[in-house]
C-alpha cells in the first residue's frame, strides 16, 4: 500500500509543489538577514502624494519624496509578514535617515540620482501603509556609483 502511496499521481504532484515552493523560496532575499541587502540598479527621486487623500499634490495632498531604486533585474523577498514570495518586484524604496539623519548620506543620494548605484541596506521591510510607496523599503547603510550595465554584443 505504501509504495502504491509513494508513486501515486497525487505525491508525485505533492512533492513537486513542495519541491517548487521551497526553490522559490530559496532565490528570494530574506529581509531577516541584513548582511546579504545588497542591490543595484537606478535612482531616482519622486514626489509621492500623501495625506490627506494619497492622490494627488496638486489638489492640496502633502508631498512626500522618495528615492526609489530601479533594480537591475526583478527580486523576491521573505522574512517580513507584508511581504510575498510569489510577488517579484523591480523597485525599492530607500530610506536615508535611521535615528539620526546623516548629511553625508543625503549628500550622496542628490548627487547620485539618475545614476546606476550600489546600495548596502542595514534593515528592510514590506511595505504596509500609504507612505510606503515601492513593495520593499530598505534603510541605507551605503551607496556608491555603480559602472554602467553593458548588454552584451548583439549577432550580426
Amino acid at each position: 500500500m505504501l509504495q502504491k502511496l509513494m508513486f501515486s499521481p497525487a505525491a508525485c504532484v505533492f512533492v513537486w509543489t513542495m519541491w517548487a515552493a521551497c526553490a522559490a523560496n530559496a532565490a528570494c532575499i530574506d529581509v531577516k538577514q541584513t548582511d546579504r541587502l545588497s542591490f543595484q540598479g537606478a535612482l531616482s527621486h519622486q514626489i509621492f502624494p500623501g495625506p490627506p487623500n494619497f492622490e494627488d499634490v496638486r489638489k492640496g495632498d502633502a508631498r512626500e519624496p522618495a528615492y526609489i531604486l530601479t533594480l537591475d533585474a526583478p527580486i523576491c523577498a521573505v522574512g517580513d509578514d507584508s511581504l510575498d514570495a510569489g510577488e517579484s518586484f523591480d523597485r525599492i524604496q530607500l530610506l536615508p535617515n535611521g535615528v539620526r539623519p546623516d548629511p553625508a548620506l543625503s549628500r550622496t543620494l542628490r548627487r547620485l540620482v539618475g545614476k546606476r548605484v550600489s546600495v548596502q541596506g542595514a534593515s528592510a521591510f514590506g511595505a504596509h501603509t500609504g507612505h510606503h510607496h515601492a513593495p520593499l523599503l530598505v534603510s541605507v547603510k551605503n551607496i556608491t556609483a555603480a559602472p554602467e550595465r553593458h548588454s552584451p554584443p548583439q549577432p550580426k
